[in-house]
């Protein structure tokens, strides 16, 4: 519980009483009156009646919110939620749950300490979570006791000095060959193929290659205006989502005898609606139903839409494209695209190596 302070300073020419105290975890200020018109002991007394109004409001706070669990669930989520998408509020309640609030739920927030929060980083580490959720689970710990400090209900932020434990390491993300990409495409129906190759050529995500409608598709590109995730129809995943994707001459050229086929023409139709023809496909289904049956009897079932999105970033990278251009055509930031999708192929790898020596010749 605070006293606050009493000072007197000099203001707009006059000596005056400064009262200052901290309400929500944040500093307020009161000039109380003139030096000569009140007394010490009376501003403390003023200064008193201030501070004992605010530490019976923050005491009555803290008995409602006595736990991790309630604060995270009535305050932190109850607040971040209306600016996440429904994808993002969906996972991140799915970590902060089997992360977070089952192991240190019951525990009183203001008793948490950063000790016992670096052991559960550890411990997360130790039992052979990966380095991800380990960095997400520090990121939403920091976020809600930032949170609960703000709201005056800590005085100290345990999650100060945490660190990330070493995980283990990740395994080494795959891309597929060029070579293999001719009798992947002939391996498929028509609609796979399409599916197949908007997701190589373009480098699209599966939620916004089914997200399509007929409206969308412009001369020699699509526009991508949404995305379908978990069923529902969503918003692109960023506002660099949102743009255009010219496509491939091989790309539009399936595309329009994929058209011919189907006879759609209703602009508010989807590009792949599901059997009633209402609901898009769900692109899981078509995957595991049809596109990895196909490819697996090929030798090409451990093929999934990361691999053929990171196939896609990785040989645009070859072609000599600036990173802005393909961060742009991926709609990611350009980070994302550098350090998430895109891998150093050996051959490029000893290319720039016999570049630099000849450099040092």
């Amino acid at each position: 519980m605070q006293r606050g302070s009493l000072k007197a300073i000099r203001f707009r020419g006059a000596k005056v009483w400064r009262a200052q105290w901290r309400e929500h975890g944040r500093g307020r200020s009161r000039i109380l009156g003139r030096c000569v018109d009140l007394c010490r002991g009376d501003a403390r007394a003023e200064l008193d009646r201030i501070v004992a109004v605010v530490n019976g409001r923050e005491a009555s706070t803290l008995s409602k919110v006595d736990t991790l669990r309630q604060y995270a669930e009535n305050e932190y989520l109850t607040q971040k939620t209306r600016e996440w998408k429904a994808s993002t509020a969906s996972t991140t309640e799915q970590l902060i749950e089997a992360y977070l609030l089952r192991q240190l739920g019951a525990r009183p927030l203001a008793a948490i300490t950063r000790r016992e929060l670096q052991q559960h980083l550890d411990s997360l580490a130790g039992a052979g979570r990966s380095g991800s959720i380990v960095k997400h689970v520090r990121f939403q710990l920091q976020a809600i006791f930032a949170m609960a400090r703000g709201d005056g209900l800590i005085t100290v932020n345990p999650t100060d000095g945490l660190v990330s434990p070493r995980c283990k390491r990740p395994p080494d993300k795959t891309i597929m060959k060029l070579s293999d990409v001719p009798r992947a495409q002939m391996a498929l129906e028509i609609r796979e193929r399409l599916i197949f190759q908007m997701a190589l050529h373009q480098g699209m995500r599966p939620g916004e290659i089914v997200g399509i409608r007929i409206g969308d598709i412009t001369t020699g590109a699509v526009r991508i205006l949404r995305r379908i995730y978990a069923g529902k129809v969503d918003e692109p995943k960023s506002w660099r989502s949102r743009r255009p994707m010219p496509l491939t001459q091989q790309t539009e050229l399936v595309l329009r005898q994929y058209l011919e086929l189907t006879g759609e023409t209703r602009p508010d139709a989807w590009l792949f609606p599901s059997e009633n023809g209402i609901t898009p496909v769900d692109y899981r289904n078509v995957w595991q139903d049809r596109i990895r049956p196909a490819l697996a009897k090929i030798g090409l079932g451990f093929l999934n839409f990361q691999i053929l999105r990171r196939t896609w970033s990785t040989e645009f990278d070859v072609e000599g494209k600036d990173p802005h251009t393909r961060a742009a055509l991926a709609g990611h930031s350009v980070d994302v695209a550098e350090n998430v999708y895109r891998q150093p192929k050996p051959e490029v790898l000893r290319r720039a190596m016999d570049e630099w020596s000849k450099r040092l010749q």
